[in-house]
């Protein structure tokens, strides 16, 4: 439906809240409180890499990854500067959001319920140590308790697996 003449629109769309460069929104606060990082800990239901790239060669890589394997990204969300805009100061973080219509035309035709489970997403952080880690949600796992879906879920699995292993530290 076209938008009306009189209509009102956010001065910003959610796509450029979520991705602008921080410099564009300011802290709440006058001065942003520093988060401390725990220790991560490593549940089973989470595939974790570190990268042998610095923050942004990994985003980039795993960009191009996603291209490569003709899937889209469907969001990228900035924690870090959505963090800032609320008065808290964090390393650079981003969560690319993926997937493709092709896959969701077979979990329709499969089990709609499973629908709930996408998009993809992966989680790049870069930690205090200076390392960059990247996680994902073990997509079999996720998939798996749908019936009829283990096929997908391994293929899907493969790419995920394929993506990390596009910026996974050697050795």
């Amino acid at each position: 439906m076209p938008a009306q003449p009189w209509s009102i629109r956010p001065a910003f769309s959610t796509q450029q809240a979520l991705t602008a460069p921080n410099k564009e929104f300011r802290p709440m606060n006058a001065a942003s409180t520093a988060v401390t990082y725990a220790a991560a800990s490593h549940p089973s239901h989470q595939k974790v890499v570190t990268s042998g790239w610095d923050f942004e060669a990994t985003l980039e890589r795993l960009r191009q990854g996603v291209a490569e394997k003709d899937m889209w990204v469907i969001q990228e969300i900035n924690p870090q500067m959505l963090l800032e805009r609320g008065g808290y100061s964090i390393l650079p973080a981003r969560q690319l959001l993926f997937f493709h219509p092709r896959y969701v035309a077979r979990l329709l035709a499969t089990d709609p319920s499973a629908v709930a489970e996408i998009p993809l997403k992966l989680v790049v952080m870069q930690m205090p140590d200076d390392s960059v880690t990247v996680r994902h949600n073990d997509v079999e796992s996720l998939f798996g308790r749908y019936p009829g879906l283990a096929a997908l879920a391994s293929e899907l699995s493969e790419i995920s697996q394929d993506l990390m292993k596009t910026v996974a530290q050697a050795g």
